[in-house]
């Protein structure tokens, strides 16, 4: 569980903090099923998606089902 990380000088918020959880206990889910989960107001969601994207935390992928929407993964840890 990564609740104390930093990347550099870079901390985890506690809204992202909350998304990896979610995607730690329910694995790969879509933007809205994340922020339907968490209770996370939309644009903080977001916000936090991208910051997790850019420390390298985080991946999406598209969706084959369905192009339109996308999958965000935990990067696994080597």
């Amino acid at each position: 569980i990564l609740w104390g990380l930093k990347m550099g000088k870079q901390e985890i918020s506690v809204s992202g903090k909350r998304l990896i959880q979610l995607l730690e206990e329910k694995g790969p889910l879509t933007q809205k099923q994340l922020i339907i989960e968490s209770e996370i107001p939309a644009r903080t969601a977001r916000y936090a998606l991208k910051r997790l994207i850019e420390m390298g935390l985080i991946i999406k992928r598209n969706n084959l089902a369905d192009m339109r929407s996308v999958y965000y993964f935990l990067v696994e840890e080597n």
